[in-house]
Protein backbone atom coordinates (compact mmCIF):
# COMPACT_ATOMS: atom_id res chain seq x y z
CA UNK A 1 0.00 0.00 0.00
CA UNK A 2 1.51 3.16 -0.77
CA UNK A 3 0.42 6.15 1.24
CA UNK A 4 -0.41 9.67 -0.67
CA UNK A 5 1.90 12.67 0.21
CA UNK A 6 18.31 24.06 35.16
CA UNK A 7 16.11 25.55 32.66
CA UNK A 8 17.06 27.85 29.56
CA UNK A 9 15.37 31.31 30.44
CA UNK A 10 16.75 34.16 28.67
CA UNK A 11 13.57 36.52 29.23
CA UNK A 12 10.28 35.41 28.32
CA UNK A 13 9.48 37.12 25.81
CA UNK A 14 5.75 37.90 23.91
CA UNK A 15 5.96 36.01 20.23
CA UNK A 16 3.87 37.77 17.97
CA UNK A 17 2.37 35.65 14.86
CA UNK A 18 -0.24 33.29 13.79
CA UNK A 19 -0.97 30.25 16.76
CA UNK A 20 -0.40 27.14 15.20
CA UNK A 21 2.72 28.00 12.77
CA UNK A 22 5.21 25.70 12.68
CA UNK A 23 8.20 25.84 14.56
CA UNK A 24 11.99 26.40 13.68
CA UNK A 25 14.52 23.98 14.37
CA UNK A 26 15.62 26.45 17.56
CA UNK A 27 12.07 26.76 19.62
CA UNK A 28 10.89 30.26 20.36
CA UNK A 29 10.53 30.97 23.73
CA UNK A 30 7.45 32.97 25.31
CA UNK A 31 5.81 33.30 28.06
CA UNK A 32 2.73 30.47 29.57
CA UNK A 33 0.67 33.26 29.47
CA UNK A 34 1.21 35.01 26.32
CA UNK A 35 0.44 31.35 24.55
CA UNK A 36 -2.92 30.77 26.85
CA UNK A 37 -1.41 29.02 29.91
CA UNK A 38 -0.56 29.39 33.30
CA UNK A 39 2.30 30.04 35.01
CA UNK A 40 0.82 29.23 38.44
CA UNK A 41 -0.29 25.84 36.72
CA UNK A 42 2.61 24.30 35.65
CA UNK A 43 3.85 25.69 38.62
CA UNK A 44 1.80 23.71 40.61
CA UNK A 45 2.37 20.26 38.42
CA UNK A 46 5.72 20.54 38.85
CA UNK A 47 5.03 20.03 42.75
CA UNK A 48 2.53 17.60 42.43
CA UNK A 49 5.29 15.35 40.79
CA UNK A 50 7.87 16.55 43.70
CA UNK A 51 5.45 15.95 46.31
CA UNK A 52 4.29 12.45 44.64
CA UNK A 53 7.61 11.43 44.70
CA UNK A 54 8.53 12.44 48.46
CA UNK A 55 5.33 10.55 49.58
CA UNK A 56 5.91 7.38 47.20
CA UNK A 57 2.98 7.69 44.99
CA UNK A 58 5.06 7.37 42.02
CA UNK A 59 6.20 3.76 43.43
CA UNK A 60 9.89 5.12 44.30
CA UNK A 61 10.90 7.30 41.71
CA UNK A 62 11.35 10.82 40.21
CA UNK A 63 10.40 13.19 37.20
CA UNK A 64 14.03 13.59 35.92
CA UNK A 65 12.89 16.49 33.62
CA UNK A 66 10.17 18.12 31.32
CA UNK A 67 9.27 20.56 28.52
CA UNK A 68 6.23 21.31 27.33
CA UNK A 69 5.76 23.49 23.85
CA UNK A 70 2.38 25.02 23.41
CA UNK A 71 1.85 26.83 19.71
CA UNK A 72 4.76 25.50 18.54
CA UNK A 73 6.91 27.79 21.28
CA UNK A 74 8.50 26.79 24.49
CA UNK A 75 6.74 28.10 27.32
CA UNK A 76 8.52 25.96 30.36
CA UNK A 77 11.54 23.41 30.30
CA UNK A 78 12.87 21.95 33.57
CA UNK A 79 15.25 19.28 34.90
CA UNK A 80 15.99 17.83 38.14
CA UNK A 81 20.15 18.04 39.47
CA UNK A 82 21.95 15.67 39.02
CA UNK A 83 19.47 14.79 36.00
CA UNK A 84 20.50 16.99 33.13
CA UNK A 85 17.84 15.68 30.74
CA UNK A 86 17.68 18.95 28.63
CA UNK A 87 21.39 17.91 27.30
CA UNK A 88 22.34 14.47 28.64
CA UNK A 89 20.51 12.02 26.82
CA UNK A 90 18.12 9.96 28.54
CA UNK A 91 17.14 6.19 28.28
CA UNK A 92 13.78 5.97 26.49
CA UNK A 93 13.02 1.92 26.94
CA UNK A 94 9.65 1.38 24.70
CA UNK A 95 9.18 5.27 23.66
CA UNK A 96 11.63 4.17 21.17
CA UNK A 97 9.10 2.27 19.37
CA UNK A 98 7.54 5.16 18.28
CA UNK A 99 10.55 6.53 16.63
CA UNK A 100 11.36 2.91 14.85
CA UNK A 101 7.21 3.55 13.50
CA UNK A 102 8.27 6.85 12.05
CA UNK A 103 11.32 4.69 10.26
CA UNK A 104 8.91 2.26 8.71
CA UNK A 105 6.38 5.40 7.62
CA UNK A 106 9.29 7.05 5.57
CA UNK A 107 9.66 3.66 3.94
CA UNK A 108 5.83 3.11 2.59
CA UNK A 109 5.81 7.35 1.89
CA UNK A 110 8.63 6.40 -0.44
CA UNK A 111 6.77 3.58 -1.73
CA UNK A 112 9.73 1.06 -0.75
CA UNK A 113 7.35 -0.79 2.10
CA UNK A 114 3.66 -2.33 1.74
CA UNK A 115 1.91 -3.13 5.00
CA UNK A 116 0.09 -5.90 3.77
CA UNK A 117 3.62 -7.44 3.44
CA UNK A 118 4.03 -10.57 4.73
CA UNK A 119 6.95 -10.52 6.96
CA UNK A 120 8.76 -14.01 6.49
CA UNK A 121 8.75 -12.49 2.86
CA UNK A 122 11.27 -10.05 4.06
CA UNK A 123 13.63 -12.89 5.58
CA UNK A 124 13.54 -16.27 3.71
CA UNK A 125 17.62 -16.02 5.09
CA UNK A 126 15.85 -16.17 8.40
CA UNK A 127 12.41 -17.96 8.69
CA UNK A 128 11.62 -21.34 9.32
CA UNK A 129 12.22 -24.16 6.40
CA UNK A 130 8.50 -24.94 6.81
CA UNK A 131 6.75 -22.14 8.80
CA UNK A 132 3.11 -22.33 9.94
CA UNK A 133 0.22 -20.89 8.55
CA UNK A 134 -0.52 -18.53 11.00
CA UNK A 135 3.58 -17.25 10.79
CA UNK A 136 3.52 -16.90 6.80
CA UNK A 137 0.05 -14.58 7.25
CA UNK A 138 1.84 -12.31 9.51
CA UNK A 139 1.84 -8.87 8.15
CA UNK A 140 4.10 -5.69 8.63
CA UNK A 141 0.76 -4.08 9.46
CA UNK A 142 0.45 -6.53 12.75
CA UNK A 143 3.88 -5.86 13.80
CA UNK A 144 2.87 -1.92 14.27
CA UNK A 145 -0.64 -3.02 15.57
CA UNK A 146 0.87 -5.35 18.28
CA UNK A 147 -1.39 -8.13 16.42
CA UNK A 148 0.96 -10.44 15.77
CA UNK A 149 -0.94 -13.29 17.16
CA UNK A 150 1.73 -14.76 19.99
CA UNK A 151 0.75 -15.71 23.44
CA UNK A 152 4.47 -15.52 24.54
CA UNK A 153 5.93 -12.38 23.51
CA UNK A 154 9.63 -10.71 23.84
CA UNK A 155 11.03 -14.33 22.18
CA UNK A 156 14.09 -12.49 21.20
CA UNK A 157 15.39 -13.42 25.05
CA UNK A 158 15.13 -17.24 23.84
CA UNK A 159 19.17 -16.25 22.19
CA UNK A 160 19.76 -13.49 23.64
CA UNK A 161 23.29 -13.48 22.39
CA UNK A 162 22.85 -15.00 19.34
CA UNK A 163 19.94 -13.87 16.63
CA UNK A 164 16.85 -12.17 17.47
CA UNK A 165 15.37 -11.98 14.73
CA UNK A 166 15.21 -15.90 13.98
CA UNK A 167 14.69 -16.23 17.59
CA UNK A 168 11.59 -13.80 17.16
CA UNK A 169 10.37 -16.19 13.78
CA UNK A 170 10.51 -19.22 15.60
CA UNK A 171 8.18 -18.18 17.73
CA UNK A 172 4.96 -20.09 17.79
CA UNK A 173 2.09 -17.82 16.25
CA UNK A 174 -1.16 -18.96 18.44
CA UNK A 175 -3.65 -17.45 16.89
CA UNK A 176 -5.02 -15.39 13.58
CA UNK A 177 -2.73 -12.55 13.09
CA UNK A 178 -4.31 -9.14 13.54
CA UNK A 179 -7.34 -10.23 15.84
CA UNK A 180 -5.89 -9.21 18.93
CA UNK A 181 -3.70 -6.86 20.99
CA UNK A 182 -0.50 -8.61 22.82
CA UNK A 183 2.27 -5.95 23.57
CA UNK A 184 5.31 -7.65 22.15
CA UNK A 185 8.89 -5.58 22.06
CA UNK A 186 10.02 -8.23 19.58
CA UNK A 187 7.44 -7.21 17.23
CA UNK A 188 9.17 -3.70 17.37
CA UNK A 189 12.47 -5.14 16.53
CA UNK A 190 11.23 -7.35 13.54
CA UNK A 191 10.06 -3.87 12.10
CA UNK A 192 13.62 -2.18 13.00
CA UNK A 193 15.20 -5.17 10.90
CA UNK A 194 13.04 -4.77 8.30
CA UNK A 195 13.87 -0.66 8.03
CA UNK A 196 17.58 -2.08 8.26
CA UNK A 197 17.24 -4.57 5.35
CA UNK A 198 15.09 -1.80 2.66
CA UNK A 199 17.14 0.78 3.49
CA UNK A 200 20.28 -0.80 3.32
CA UNK A 201 21.65 1.44 6.72
CA UNK A 202 21.24 0.86 10.20
CA UNK A 203 17.99 2.16 11.96
CA UNK A 204 19.29 5.03 12.96
CA UNK A 205 21.23 6.34 10.50
CA UNK A 206 18.05 6.14 8.55
CA UNK A 207 16.49 8.13 11.18
CA UNK A 208 19.27 10.56 11.14
CA UNK A 209 18.60 11.36 7.23
CA UNK A 210 14.87 11.52 7.55
CA UNK A 211 14.21 13.03 10.84
CA UNK A 212 16.53 14.13 13.02
CA UNK A 213 19.07 16.12 11.29
CA UNK A 214 15.80 17.81 9.67
CA UNK A 215 14.50 18.39 13.15
CA UNK A 216 17.94 19.64 14.69
CA UNK A 217 17.97 16.26 16.94
CA UNK A 218 21.78 15.98 17.95
CA UNK A 219 22.09 13.85 20.72
CA UNK A 220 20.28 10.47 19.78
CA UNK A 221 22.20 6.91 20.06
CA UNK A 222 20.67 3.25 20.52
CA UNK A 223 21.73 0.02 21.44
CA UNK A 224 21.66 -2.95 19.11
CA UNK A 225 21.54 -6.61 18.90
CA UNK A 226 24.10 -8.84 18.99
CA UNK A 227 23.85 -9.00 15.22
CA UNK A 228 24.41 -5.18 14.58
CA UNK A 229 20.54 -4.40 14.36
CA UNK A 230 18.95 -1.53 16.14
CA UNK A 231 17.16 -2.84 19.31
CA UNK A 232 13.87 -0.82 18.10
CA UNK A 233 11.60 -1.46 20.44
CA UNK A 234 13.73 -0.20 23.23
CA UNK A 235 17.33 0.79 23.30
CA UNK A 236 17.40 4.52 21.99
CA UNK A 237 18.58 7.47 23.74
CA UNK A 238 17.47 11.42 23.52
CA UNK A 239 17.29 14.13 25.63
CA UNK A 240 14.03 15.85 26.10
CA UNK A 241 14.46 18.64 23.95
CA UNK A 242 14.95 15.86 21.32
CA UNK A 243 11.57 14.17 22.41
CA UNK A 244 9.58 17.42 22.19
CA UNK A 245 11.13 18.37 19.28
CA UNK A 246 9.26 14.96 17.84
CA UNK A 247 5.97 16.02 19.37
CA UNK A 248 6.14 18.84 17.33
CA UNK A 249 6.76 17.65 14.52
CA UNK A 250 3.65 14.92 15.37
CA UNK A 251 1.82 17.71 16.06
CA UNK A 252 2.57 19.25 13.23
CA UNK A 253 1.68 15.83 10.86
CA UNK A 254 5.23 15.33 9.16
CA UNK A 255 5.97 18.82 8.77
CA UNK A 256 8.77 21.54 9.67
CA UNK A 257 10.52 24.21 8.79
CA UNK A 258 8.21 24.64 5.89
CA UNK A 259 8.98 20.96 4.21
CA UNK A 260 6.63 18.06 4.38
CA UNK A 261 8.67 15.37 5.85
CA UNK A 262 6.63 12.27 6.23
CA UNK A 263 2.66 12.22 4.74
CA UNK A 264 0.26 13.84 6.91
CA UNK A 265 -1.52 10.76 6.42
CA UNK A 266 1.18 8.31 7.75
CA UNK A 267 1.19 10.92 10.84
CA UNK A 268 -2.64 10.27 10.96
CA UNK A 269 -3.14 6.28 10.41
CA UNK A 270 -0.09 5.82 13.13
CA UNK A 271 -1.27 8.25 16.00
CA UNK A 272 -4.79 6.71 15.48
CA UNK A 273 -6.46 3.57 16.94
CA UNK A 274 -6.12 0.65 14.93
CA UNK A 275 -6.55 -1.99 17.60
CA UNK A 276 -8.14 -2.16 21.78
CA UNK A 277 -5.57 -2.19 23.81
CA UNK A 278 -7.36 -2.94 27.45
CA UNK A 279 -6.68 -5.40 29.81
CA UNK A 280 -2.70 -5.39 29.43
CA UNK A 281 -0.18 -5.71 31.92
CA UNK A 282 2.12 -2.35 32.81
CA UNK A 283 4.61 -2.43 35.01
CA UNK A 284 2.99 -5.66 36.69
CA UNK A 285 0.02 -3.97 37.06
CA UNK A 286 -3.03 -4.69 34.89
CA UNK A 287 -4.69 -1.81 33.27
CA UNK A 288 -8.43 -1.74 32.51
CA UNK A 289 -9.82 -0.09 29.62
CA UNK A 290 -10.77 3.08 31.80
CA UNK A 291 -6.51 3.68 31.93
CA UNK A 292 -4.57 5.42 29.79
CA UNK A 293 -3.77 2.10 27.96
CA UNK A 294 -7.12 0.67 27.67
CA UNK A 295 -7.48 3.65 24.70
CA UNK A 296 -6.50 1.58 21.52
CA UNK A 297 -2.93 1.82 19.97
CA UNK A 298 -1.78 2.57 16.67
CA UNK A 299 1.04 1.99 14.71
CA UNK A 300 3.53 1.95 18.02
CA UNK A 301 1.32 4.73 19.66
CA UNK A 302 -1.12 4.91 22.77
CA UNK A 303 -4.20 6.60 22.41
CA UNK A 304 -4.77 8.72 25.95
CA UNK A 305 -8.24 10.23 27.01
CA UNK A 306 -8.71 13.56 26.39
CA UNK A 307 -8.24 13.19 22.49
CA UNK A 308 -4.43 12.74 23.18
CA UNK A 309 -1.97 10.63 22.17
CA UNK A 310 1.54 9.11 23.04
CA UNK A 311 4.80 7.58 22.62
CA UNK A 312 5.81 6.05 25.83
CA UNK A 313 9.20 4.17 27.81
CA UNK A 314 8.82 2.41 31.10
CA UNK A 315 9.21 4.37 34.33
CA UNK A 316 7.81 7.27 33.00
CA UNK A 317 8.92 8.81 29.35
CA UNK A 318 6.48 10.42 28.21
CA UNK A 319 5.39 12.11 24.72
CA UNK A 320 2.20 13.77 24.99
CA UNK A 321 0.73 15.68 22.20
CA UNK A 322 -2.97 17.22 22.67
CA UNK A 323 -3.69 17.94 18.59
CA UNK A 324 -6.93 19.78 20.09
CA UNK A 325 -4.52 22.14 22.78
CA UNK A 326 -2.31 22.50 20.11
CA UNK A 327 -0.04 21.53 23.12
CA UNK A 328 3.24 19.12 23.61
CA UNK A 329 4.52 17.83 26.56
CA UNK A 330 7.42 15.34 27.12
CA UNK A 331 8.77 14.17 30.48
CA UNK A 332 12.01 11.85 31.20
CA UNK A 333 11.29 10.37 34.30
CA UNK A 334 12.45 7.02 37.15
CA UNK A 335 9.50 6.34 38.39
CA UNK A 336 6.93 3.08 39.08
CA UNK A 337 3.60 4.45 38.22
CA UNK A 338 3.30 5.68 35.15
CA UNK A 339 -0.93 6.22 35.23
CA UNK A 340 -0.06 8.65 37.75
CA UNK A 341 2.58 10.58 36.14
CA UNK A 342 -0.36 10.79 33.32
CA UNK A 343 -3.18 11.72 36.45
CA UNK A 344 -0.72 14.92 37.10
CA UNK A 345 -0.66 16.04 33.39
CA UNK A 346 -4.96 16.09 33.07
CA UNK A 347 -5.21 17.62 36.45
CA UNK A 348 -2.73 20.40 36.40
CA UNK A 349 -1.32 21.08 32.62
CA UNK A 350 -4.73 20.00 30.79
CA UNK A 351 -7.19 22.77 32.14
CA UNK A 352 -3.95 25.13 31.94
CA UNK A 353 -4.27 25.37 27.93
CA UNK A 354 -6.48 27.71 27.55
CA UNK A 355 -8.42 29.33 24.26
CA UNK A 356 -6.35 32.88 23.67
CA UNK A 357 -3.71 34.72 25.33
CA UNK A 358 -3.88 35.27 29.37
CA UNK A 359 -2.71 38.57 31.32
CA UNK A 360 0.88 39.10 31.75
CA UNK A 361 1.30 37.63 35.30
CA UNK A 362 5.35 38.83 35.91
CA UNK A 363 4.79 37.77 39.66
CA UNK A 364 3.58 34.20 38.41
CA UNK A 365 6.37 33.68 35.24
CA UNK A 366 9.32 35.28 37.94
CA UNK A 367 8.18 32.26 40.72
CA UNK A 368 8.08 29.28 38.04
CA UNK A 369 11.11 30.73 36.47
CA UNK A 370 13.11 30.20 39.95
CA UNK A 371 11.42 26.78 40.31
CA UNK A 372 12.65 26.07 37.26
CA UNK A 373 16.31 26.77 38.03
CA UNK A 374 16.23 25.29 41.33
CA UNK A 375 15.28 22.17 40.60
CA UNK A 376 17.25 19.16 42.45
CA UNK A 377 16.21 15.79 43.33
CA UNK A 378 16.70 14.75 47.16
CA UNK A 379 19.88 14.26 48.19
CA UNK A 380 18.43 11.65 51.17
CA UNK A 381 16.40 9.60 47.45
CA UNK A 382 14.52 7.17 48.20
CA UNK A 383 14.99 3.06 47.52
CA UNK A 384 17.16 0.69 49.11
CA UNK A 385 19.33 -0.26 45.85
CA UNK A 386 22.79 -1.00 46.46
CA UNK A 387 24.94 0.02 43.55
CA UNK A 388 26.92 -2.40 42.17
CA UNK A 389 27.60 -3.73 45.86
CA UNK A 390 29.69 -1.29 46.89
CA UNK A 391 27.87 -1.70 50.52
CA UNK A 392 30.58 -3.84 51.19
CA UNK A 393 33.43 -1.41 50.04
CA UNK A 394 35.89 0.05 51.52
CA UNK A 395 35.55 3.90 52.28
CA UNK A 396 38.59 6.35 51.64
CA UNK A 397 37.88 9.75 53.25
CA UNK A 398 38.46 12.97 51.30
CA UNK A 399 37.99 16.94 51.61
CA UNK A 400 34.76 17.00 49.74
CA UNK A 401 33.14 13.63 50.33
CA UNK A 402 34.61 9.96 50.07
CA UNK A 403 35.64 6.95 47.81
CA UNK A 404 33.99 3.47 48.06
CA UNK A 405 36.71 1.06 46.70
CA UNK A 406 35.54 -2.33 45.96
CA UNK A 407 38.00 -5.83 46.57
CA UNK A 408 38.43 -5.40 42.61
CA UNK A 409 39.60 -1.70 42.35
CA UNK A 410 36.52 -0.81 41.22
CA UNK A 411 35.79 3.10 42.60
CA UNK A 412 33.08 5.18 43.56
CA UNK A 413 32.65 9.08 44.38
CA UNK A 414 30.68 10.07 46.43
CA UNK A 415 29.85 13.76 47.45
CA UNK A 416 29.41 15.19 51.37
CA UNK A 417 26.12 17.24 50.65
CA UNK A 418 26.31 17.39 46.84
CA UNK A 419 26.74 15.24 44.24
CA UNK A 420 29.94 13.12 42.57
CA UNK A 421 29.95 12.05 39.54
CA UNK A 422 32.05 8.61 38.10
CA UNK A 423 31.87 7.51 35.20
CA UNK A 424 31.47 3.80 35.10
CA UNK A 425 31.61 1.20 32.47
CA UNK A 426 29.33 -1.36 32.45
CA UNK A 427 30.32 -5.37 30.86
CA UNK A 428 27.88 -6.75 28.21
CA UNK A 429 25.87 -9.96 30.07
CA UNK A 430 22.47 -11.53 29.57
CA UNK A 431 20.96 -8.62 31.13
CA UNK A 432 22.32 -5.28 30.24
CA UNK A 433 21.94 -5.25 26.21
CA UNK A 434 18.20 -5.40 26.86
CA UNK A 435 18.19 -3.03 29.36
CA UNK A 436 20.67 -0.83 27.57
CA UNK A 437 23.01 -0.56 30.40
CA UNK A 438 25.81 -1.74 28.29
CA UNK A 439 28.41 1.18 28.11
CA UNK A 440 29.71 3.35 29.73
CA UNK A 441 27.29 5.79 31.81
CA UNK A 442 28.05 8.16 34.77
CA UNK A 443 26.90 7.53 38.33
CA UNK A 444 26.35 10.70 40.97
CA UNK A 445 26.33 10.05 44.55
CA UNK A 446 26.16 11.90 47.72
CA UNK A 447 26.56 10.43 51.39
CA UNK A 448 25.62 11.23 55.09
CA UNK A 449 27.65 10.22 58.31
CA UNK A 450 25.58 7.89 59.96
CA UNK A 451 25.61 8.43 64.35
CA UNK A 452 26.96 4.56 63.99
CA UNK A 453 29.41 5.54 62.04
CA UNK A 454 28.25 4.33 58.63
CA UNK A 455 27.96 6.03 55.82
CA UNK A 456 24.80 6.74 54.01
CA UNK A 457 24.66 6.79 50.48
CA UNK A 458 22.23 7.80 47.85
CA UNK A 459 23.09 7.10 44.45
CA UNK A 460 21.33 8.04 41.04
CA UNK A 461 22.16 6.38 36.98
CA UNK A 462 22.48 9.47 35.15
CA UNK A 463 20.60 9.47 31.80
CA UNK A 464 18.63 6.46 33.04
CA UNK A 465 16.15 5.39 35.92
CA UNK A 466 18.32 3.26 38.71
CA UNK A 467 18.59 4.93 41.77
CA UNK A 468 19.07 3.78 45.61
CA UNK A 469 20.10 4.14 48.98
CA UNK A 470 22.44 2.30 51.22
CA UNK A 471 25.04 2.63 53.80
CA UNK A 472 28.47 0.92 54.26
CA UNK A 473 30.47 0.41 57.37
CA UNK A 474 33.46 2.21 57.84
CA UNK A 475 33.04 6.27 57.30
CA UNK A 476 34.95 8.68 59.66
CA UNK A 477 36.00 7.83 63.01
CA UNK A 478 33.69 10.04 65.21
CA UNK A 479 34.61 11.93 68.24
CA UNK A 480 33.54 10.75 71.24
CA UNK A 481 29.41 12.26 72.41
CA UNK A 482 29.72 13.52 68.39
Amino acid sequence: MKLGNGMLWAAFAVVAGAWGAPCAPDFERASPESQGVSSAAIQRWIEACENDAATNRFGNGYVHGFVILRHGRLIAEGTWAPQDTLKRPHMLYSHSKSFTSTAVGFLVDDGRLDLDRRVVSLFPDAAPAEPSENLRQVRVRDLLTMNLGADRTDAERDDIAGDWVKALLKNKIDREPGTGFKYDSGATHLLAAIVERISGKPLMDFLKERLFDPLGMTSPWSTVSPTGVACGGWGMNMTTRDLARFGQFLLQEGRWDGRQLLSREWVRLATARQTWSGGIVVQAQTIGSGSDWGQGYGFQFWRCRHGAYRADGAAGQLTVVFPEQDAVVSVHAGLGDMQRELDLIWTHLLPAFGPAPRAADAAAEARLRTKCDSLALPLEGNGNAVFEGFDAASVEPGATGWTLVRKDGRRLAVGRGAWAVTRWTFNDSNVEPLFANCGTHEIAANGRQLPDGSLSVTWQFLGGIRHGRFSVRGGEPRASGE
